[in-house]
């Protein structure tokens, strides 16, 4: 509704897919400087636009778009404040450095740049419209109807896009995260396994934790009442089928998940005893096993990483998902771990996929300090040599805001890509990707250049294309040898 109300007050672009298009690079735009200005980033006034668009309507009519925000976006974000014009430091106060590819030149701006114009009119409406709103740009659990948060973004633009026509639909987050992380996590733990066998071998290896505490790794909803012997009118049944006149009525509630008979209970219970007794045999012993017994994969991989024994298996996996530069001529360029969704929409597989390794992450670097500390207090300080990459990751965390933001950001640059045929999806994408990042700074002192991630989420069609550089190898040759 917003975007065709814009879009009335647009000028200077003849073609309507890109008139479409600039409307949502510029909604995303004003959308990112509300959630910031809302925690006082900017010149410490949390109605920076609104007061923007107040004096620009004092010194001249429609001039807002022109004379106010493609200076704050291509002059303030866009440079250090000592690299700016001593004028607009003036017209925009102190505003941070952020860079990015949000706020550098569009491909539609530098092609009707001079001769785009938006009224001021666009803007007074679409504040007003946002200022129904409480913004929110941390992650808590939204209370009430009028407040907003940037996962709320993504599931708005996918809820009320022309879903027919597109053939785009919002999928759901249990959806997502069940796919991803059982996607995600067997990769893992198969390059792993390639990378340190001895880990996955013997009766010490990694799946001696399923062995040792099955419980913990079956999910609660399947534990639901197993402690809790059976009413002696439902257990009479389990030997004597002509004894089930019970089991299809409804379970009580503490035995029962929600809408459960008597029979679904019987037969969860049942499960729940063949699965824990498979654990303690140590008949599961593989990760798809994990999969195929609804195991809590997720728990189990960080388990893995936080008994890490020693340091060969904490390193195949964290260089398998970060990846690894070499700093020594005898060491290997290693990509990181590479997630993508060819129809990434406004990015919900892939905030499912962060989701899943930021914890892994997190893990990695827990335990990486685990065995610095335990080499220092053995008295082998000296020994740098013993855990070096392992001090060097560490100290890279110290040049970001916190430890989070390090993590956050090392994902979305190393392990996220996405392309959609839409390019508003992708624009909402890297919107809400920028958010996560600046959510984890709370003062404008610690904010960083935003990272570019265009290379990571694009626009194109996945099904048209080469899919090899061989492929565009031999295009190039062709084409040049038919010149």
């Amino acid at each position: 509704m917003e975007h065709k109300k814009f879009l009335q007050f647009l000028q200077g672009i003849p073609e309507e897919r890109f008139q479409r298009w600039y409307v949502s690079v510029m909604l995303n735009r004003l959308m990112f400087i509300y959630f910031i200005q809302k925690k006082g980033f900017l010149d410490n006034d949390t109605d920076y636009l609104r007061s923007g668009l107040r004096k620009s309507k004092e010194s001249s009519k429609n001039g807002y778009y022109k004379n106010f925000l493609c200076p704050l976006f291509f002059e303030g974000f866009a440079k250090k404040e000592e690299d700016r014009k001593p004028e607009t430091n003036r017209l925009l106060g102190k505003v941070p450095y952020l860079d990015g590819g949000l706020f550098q030149q569009h491909q539609i701006e530098k092609l009707r740049g001079k001769e785009i114009q938006i009224e001021d009119a666009a803007f007074e409406n679409l504040f007003t419209f946002f200022e129904q709103y409480s913004w929110h740009l941390d992650e808590r659990p939204l209370m009430a109807a009028n407040e907003i948060n940037p996962d709320v973004l993504g599931y708005i633009f996918e809820k009320y896009i022309n879903q027919k026509q597109m053939g785009a639909y919002y999928t759901k987050e249990d959806i997502t995260g069940y796919i991803s992380k059982n996607t995600i996590i067997p990769f893992l733990f198969d390059q792993a396994q390639k990378k340190c066998k001895i880990a996955f071998e013997g009766e010490q290896s990694v799946w001696r934790l399923l062995k040792e505490e099955p419980d913990r790794y079956i999910y609660d909803a399947v534990k639901k009442g197993v402690e809790l012997d059976l009413p002696e009118e439902i257990a009479v049944g389990i030997k004597n089928v002509s004894k089930r006149t019970q089991w299809n009525k409804p379970a009580l509630s503490e035995y029962a998940l929600p809408t459960e008979i008597w029979r679904e209970v019987v037969a969860r219970r049942r499960r729940y005893e063949e699965v824990s007794n498979k654990m303690s045999k140590g008949e599961i012993s593989s990760i798809n096993d994990l999969i195929t017994y609804n195991l809590d994969i997720r728990q189990f991989a960080q388990d893995v990483i936080e008994n890490c024994e020693g340091p060969e298996l904490l390193r195949a996996i964290y260089y398998t998902i970060a990846g690894r530069i070499p700093d020594k001529s005898n060491q290997q360029f290693q990509p990181g771990m590479s997630v993508l969704d060819p129809t990434c929409g406004s990015g919900a597989f892939l905030f499912a996929a962060l989701n899943i390794l930021e914890p892994l992450y997190e893990a990695c670097l827990d335990r990486m300090q685990v065995f610095l500390d335990e080499l220092e207090s053995s008295g082998q300080k000296h020994r740098s040599d013993k855990f070096g990459d392992f001090r060097k990751i560490l100290q890279r965390i110290e040049k970001h805001p916190n430890r989070r933001y390090f993590i956050l950001k090392s994902i979305i640059l190393n392990n996220l890509y996405g392309v959609d045929i839409m390019e508003e999806a992708t624009e909402i994408c890297k919107l809400r990707l920028f958010l996560k990042l600046v959510a984890q700074v709370d003062s404008v002192d610690k904010i960083e250049p935003l990272p570019d991630i265009d290379f990571n989420i694009r626009a194109g069609n996945t099904l048209v294309g080469f899919v090899s550089k061989d492929e565009v190898r031999e295009a190039i040759t062709t084409s040049e040898a038919g010149k």
